[in-house]
């Protein structure tokens, strides 16, 4: 079945946050003694869950609330030095332009989020977002009770294995792109429907559907 609604994740997917993350990340972590992130180590723990990075880095997992807060308060200031991924800007502009329904699903907060779109002067239509790292499948659930919609009628595109999951139980397909915060190595248990390795293959993939 063709999607009504393309929902997109932020950090990693949609923009690169990466280092802003690692950096924030690095200033609690010095402070509270878990381990850093750095040179060595950031391609291994992009092959890891969410529970393998905590226990690499040191991080109790009933402190991930906590933090996931912390970063939201802290990400604020730092939206002016936020990019967009290659193509990303273009594929919403794009998708606005054909009044094609999408929204984003994010971990983050949805202050950052609407802040960086008004910077970047780009009008999505909804933001729903959840301050719970691993509660996507609550946003997928909200967005198809509020707009009626099946699992089949959506498509999620994410970059990592909690996106995948968290659709797999809602039943929504969903693209994987590779240019994000997971590495490969950290979905072979949980395969996605699609896989995009550049923008342009995202590009292509949602412009069929588009145009299909």
């Amino acid at each position: 079945m063709k999607p009504k609604y393309f929902l997109f994740d932020f950090d990693g997917t949609l923009v690169d946050s990466r280092m802003i993350i690692v950096n924030l990340y690095n200033s609690l972590a010095a402070k509270k003694g878990y381990k850093l992130i750095t040179n060595d180590n950031i391609t291994y723990l992009s092959t890891l869950s969410v529970k393998e990075k905590c226990k690499a880095l040191g991080v109790p997992r009933y402190k991930v609330p906590f933090i996931v807060n912390w970063f939201s308060k802290r990400f604020y200031n730092e939206i002016k030095a936020l990019p967009f991924n290659e193509g990303m800007k273009a594929l919403l502009q794009n998708l606005n332009d054909k009044n094609v329904p999408y929204a984003v699903l994010s971990s983050n907060a949805q202050k950052n989020i609407q802040a960086f779109f008004e910077y970047q002067n780009i009008n999505v239509p909804a933001v729903y977002t959840s301050n719970r790292l691993l509660g996507k499948d609550r946003l997928l659930n909200k967005f198809m009770k509020q707009h009626n919609a099946k699992p089949e009628e959506i498509l999620y595109i994410g970059d990592e294995a909690r996106d995948i999951i968290a659709c797999k139980q809602c039943g929504v397909p969903v693209v994987w792109v590779s240019w994000g915060y997971d590495a490969v190595e950290a979905i072979h248990e949980t395969p996605p429907d699609y896989i995009s390795n550049t923008p342009d293959e995202l590009i292509s993939l949602l412009e069929g559907f588009i145009n299909g």
